[in-house]
């Protein structure tokens, strides 16, 4: 299953490229998000892949319904994560696919087009970046961390600007790096990554990624889960010190 999703992260990506340098139009959806033809178009090519190899599996795509709802294998599609940057021309954007066995993540890919950088993940394998084995880092103190997090806006609309203020004021350095985020936390640069707001299919495959590379995933509440619209993914040794503080009033 992994060499057909990284196949099909790859095309995906590679179609993605060719909408992303010509600036496609852009809708909105229900919820007022963002979405375009490249959208669409890479999420089709996504699902064409699956199906032809595994036609009895579940697909689960974050812009079309949903396939096969009760099969034990269900893949986890984000076309193109990262949307809003993608129709401004901003880099920070990825494709992601993830394999849930029972409701369980068992594999995780993101493919950063535009670094050409391809991340791995299987359960009980450990997580690699262009088939190097990668481990998030090991600090400890709070005051050194140095994070990466989300739209402000979000942590307004769920009452949690003051939280994420106190966080930015205690640690080292506090940035949005948009999807680079996740990469920087694999590669040990970052210590932790909060967002907001987003869907299933946004932290299926992140989720087991930061997992495999020693770290750990909740949503705000710390609860492992999701289907709560948020989530914190750290190197483990800090993730009750931000949780305390995401959670005080």
């Amino acid at each position: 299953m992994l060499d057909v999703a990284i196949d099909a992260a790859k095309q995906a990506g590679e179609l993605a490229l060719k909408y992303f340098k010509s600036q496609p139009k852009v809708s909105y959806k229900a919820d007022k998000s963002p979405v375009t033809i490249a959208d669409l178009e890479t999420e089709k090519l996504i699902r064409r892949i699956i199906n032809r190899k595994f036609p009895d599996h579940g697909i689960i795509g974050e812009e079309l319904p949903p396939v096969n709802p009760k099969a034990d294998y269900q893949w986890v599609i984000d076309p193109i994560d990262g949307t809003r940057d993608f129709i401004r021309r901003i880099p920070f954007w990825a494709n992601y696919i993830a394999v849930l066995k029972n409701n369980k993540p068992i594999m995780g890919v993101i493919f950063l087009p535009i670094l050409g950088d391809m991340i791995t993940s299987q359960k009980g394998n450990g997580t690699f970046l262009n088939d190097q084995k990668v481990h998030v880092s090991k600090t400890k103190k709070l005051e050194e961390a140095y994070i990466s997090h989300g739209q402000i806006k979000r942590f307004v609309s769920i009452g949690k600007k003051n939280q994420l203020l106190n966080l930015a004021i205690i640690v080292r350095s506090s940035r949005n790096y948009g999807n680079f985020g996740l990469k920087l936390l694999l590669e040990g640069k970052i210590d932790a990554v909060l967002e907001a707001g987003g869907g299933f299919h946004d932290f299926a495959a992140p989720k087991i990624i930061v997992e495999e590379a020693g770290g750990k995933f909740s949503d705000f509440s710390g609860k492992n889960l999701l289907t709560s619209g948020n989530g914190i993914w750290t190197n483990k040794l800090l993730h009750n010190q931000v949780l305390k503080i995401l959670n005080s009033r």
